[in-house]
């Protein structure tokens, strides 16, 4: 997914591909099971709060009825 207004950081461009492994396209995450996901994923637990933060601040996440879904 690129989008040239608000790139990505290696770690960020990390942490969305660790959520998009664990979701399907049309299924929600909560907050505590993308950052479960992340923390398998090799992230320590405060980072991956950072992260998902700043995914969603980026846009690459949203959150909707039930939890957070993929942008696009």
């Amino acid at each position: 997914m690129e989008n040239s207004s608000t790139p990505l950081t290696p770690s960020q461009e990390s942490a969305l591909g660790l959520i998009m492994q664990g979701v399907d396209d049309d299924e929600t995450i909560t907050h505590n099971e993308a950052v479960d996901l992340l923390t398998i994923g090799g992230f320590e637990r405060p980072e991956a709060h950072d992260l998902l933060e700043q995914l969603l601040l980026k846009g690459y996440l949203y959150e909707a009825t039930g939890g957070l879904r993929i942008t696009g």
